[in-house]
């Protein structure tokens, strides 16, 4: 059963990559020494090269969820650019899977963000003041994503569980303080 329910978080989780992903194909990739450009044009050198991996260390991910297992570095996933990092492991008392990650999304900003049905969307600030875009149920119960405004890119902050929505947006807001204040002024 324990092990039905992490395949279902993980699924999800792959989900969220897909769901946030920009559909456009073609997406050109800067040479050296050139920065990325975002969806609307402006030059956002501070995500360009970011990756998601470095804005969460292993022992914070365990603040978040204790049974936190390392990080996995998941590259571009998502596309051109991007950079996925994933955690799993357990929440209340280890009887529900949880995965939860950091995506840098340079060429993308919180309005790109998809709703699907079902999803439940509100504009928010960060701790820090940033704007900031949470979707709740955007994958089904027990999901929570987060995109936090950097300049006219984004960093999305996720989590899947097979516990509440709530205990996801939960952890999703643990993560976004420690990730915040290692972003690049917008």
């Amino acid at each position: 059963m324990r092990r039905a329910a992490l395949t279902t978080v993980i699924a999800a989780a792959g989900l969220f990559v897909a769901a946030c992903t920009n559909t456009q194909t073609g997406q050109a990739v800067p040479s050296a020494g050139q920065s990325a450009a975002s969806s609307s044009g402006t030059v956002v050198p501070g995500l360009s090269g970011l990756k998601a991996c470095s804005l969460l260390t292993d022992d914070e991910a365990k603040q978040a969820v204790p049974n936190a297992g390392p990080h996995v570095d998941q590259g571009e996933q998502g596309g051109p650019g991007t950079s996925d990092c994933k955690w799993s492991g357990s929440v209340t008392n280890g009887s529900h899977a949880i995965t939860f990650g950091v995506t840098v999304r340079p060429g993308q900003r919180i309005d790109d963000m998809v709703i699907k049905p079902g999803g439940a969307a509100s504009d928010a600030r960060t701790t820090g003041g940033r704007p900031a875009k949470e979707i709740k149920r955007n994958e089904g119960n027990g999901t929570c994503i987060v995109g936090i405004a950097v300049g006219s890119g984004r960093v999305d902050i996720n989590a899947a569980t097979s516990d509440t929505t709530n205990v996801a947006c939960s952890v999703v807001s643990k993560v976004s303080d420690f990730v915040e204040p290692r972003l690049p002024a917008s």
